[in-house]
């Protein structure tokens, strides 16, 4: 499970595209060039924005020299970024605006195991938010990164995290409707006994469900 890291520039222009492209068409055409084995040279639209990125050369449309090492790892973040795209495009009613849009972009994103993304989308909404809504997104924002951690090998990073995380969202978790909050803490807290020892490794980090539906 656990991924290589990017370089910071690479995964900042990579997470611009995957974000971008929730809700562009152009980001997502540069991520479906980018999640293919054999290309060939980028249409023009994505190949604009490759560029702008600093993602390929001007005048092969090849990945940067830079770049070129983490070719692997680039296609397979690209691949998550597509599927978070198809996810987020496939509801069947995508919100406007506000909180609601937010969770359902980072839900998204979070299926996809894309948790640097999760942290971007929903501190743009924290920085704005108070009270208990302010609350229940630190304590969600610390679980995707303690996740980010962990698919990255910090595991001591990702158990304090996830201890703090859980801790705050639970003493907020009604403030954000929507999500299935209560069953991503069962699962939460199984990583967090798995990293302390106490218990087996589940075989990946959790999913971020929609509420279940009220009972009749």
């Amino acid at each position: 499970m656990t991924r290589s890291p990017l370089p910071l520039p690479l995964r900042n222009a990579l997470a611009t595209l995957a974000l971008g492209a929730l809700d562009d068409a152009e980001d997502a055409a540069a991520l479906a060039w980018l999640a293919a084995v054999d290309p060939g040279p980028p249409p023009a639209a994505a190949r604009a924005r490759l560029e702008a990125l600093h993602v390929i050369e001007p005048t092969s449309g090849a990945l940067l020299a830079i770049h070129a090492a983490h070719a692997p790892a680039v296609r397979a973040h690209a691949k998550r970024a597509l599927a978070a795209h198809q996810a987020y495009r496939a509801l069947p009613a995508r919100p406007a605006a506000g909180l609601e849009r937010t969770l359902a972009r980072a839900q998204a994103l979070w299926n996809a195991g894309l948790f640097f993304e999760v942290h971007e989308v929903l501190e743009a909404e924290w920085k704005t938010a108070a009270g208990a809504v302010r609350q229940a997104l630190q304590g969600l924002i610390q679980l995707a990164v303690a996740f980010h951690h962990l698919v990255h090998g910090n595991r001591r990073g990702a158990r304090k995290l996830l201890a703090e995380g859980c801790a705050r969202l639970a003493a907020h978790e009604a403030a954000l409707g929507g999500l299935d909050l209560r069953g991503l803490l069962a699962d939460a807290a199984a990583w967090e006994s798995a990293l302390g020892g106490r218990g087996p490794e589940p075989p990946a980090p959790p999913p971020l469900r929609p509420a279940p539906a009220p009972a009749r």
